[in-house]
């Protein structure tokens, strides 16, 4: 069995290759909403940038599923954004030995479906795919994306932007040091500073402002929306 090394950090792709994280989370009880799982994915290039992140839920209330779901989540990315080669990264045991075997020992029946897609992505000869497993630690990126659209959307929404918590684990990821407010550079128009009756220029106390208001492409998406100090869209099927 493929051991996790608990004291890994979380690696580069090689260059022409993407790195896709993914994490399905799941809860016993239902949130607030009325979701009990959801779906992170980070796709990040051989410098480290994020290209593109996915968050959200399927409404899927069966754990296993969910996690196998994921990894297909990813997968769509990787094709709709026309990626030759990926590395498929999961910190979740149980799935990834369930894909990795289904071929030879099938899976649980209520898997099937997602099983097949799976297994048909990795068949396809234009596409260069490497599914590993890593530790927890090193899929925090995901695992927050996918617990955070859980508690707040019933579909899979594409976020374009990083913002608070994103940029705090992708700093922790690329080993770049302190990512406290402090740290934190901001472009001059989104200090939007206030000018003062006596000539003093004060800032705001809100200065980190993560979404640029007159993104005109942006704004013409009929399908797009702002949430959270961050610029989302939601994904069509």
């Amino acid at each position: 069995m493929e051991m996790v090394n608990v004291n890994a950090t979380w690696e580069m792709p090689r260059r022409g290759a993407v790195k896709i994280n993914v994490h399905g989370f799941f809860s016993e009880i239902q949130l607030a909403n009325g979701n009990r799982s959801g779906i992170g994915v980070v796709v990040r290039n051989s410098r480290g940038t994020i290209l593109r992140m996915l968050s959200g839920s399927l409404g899927i209330n069966e754990r296993g599923n969910n996690e196998l779901y994921a990894y297909l989540e990813g997968l769509k990315r990787a094709y709709a954004e026309d990626y030759p080669a990926v590395i498929l990264e999961t910190d979740h045991v149980q799935s990834y030995w369930e894909w990795k075997n289904s071929t030879i020992e099938g899976g649980i029946p209520e898997h099937a479906y997602v099983l097949k897609q799976l297994n048909n992505r990795r068949r396809d000869k234009n596409f260069a795919l490497d599914v590993r497993l890593t530790d927890h630690e090193d899929n925090e990126l995901a695992a927050y994306l996918a617990e955070y659209g859980a508690s707040r959307w019933n579909q899979m929404v594409v976020i374009k932007r990083s913002f608070g918590r994103v940029y705090e684990l992708w700093s922790k990821d690329m080993g770049l040091g302190p990512v406290g407010p402090q740290f934190r550079a901001v472009n001059e128009e989104e200090m939007a500073v206030e000018v003062m009756e006596d000539g003093v220029i004060n800032p705001p106390a809100n200065m980190f402002v993560m979404v640029e208001q007159n993104d005109e492409e942006f704004m013409q998406n009929e399908n797009a929306a702002f949430g959270d100090g961050f610029m989302v869209q939601i994904q069509e099927d």
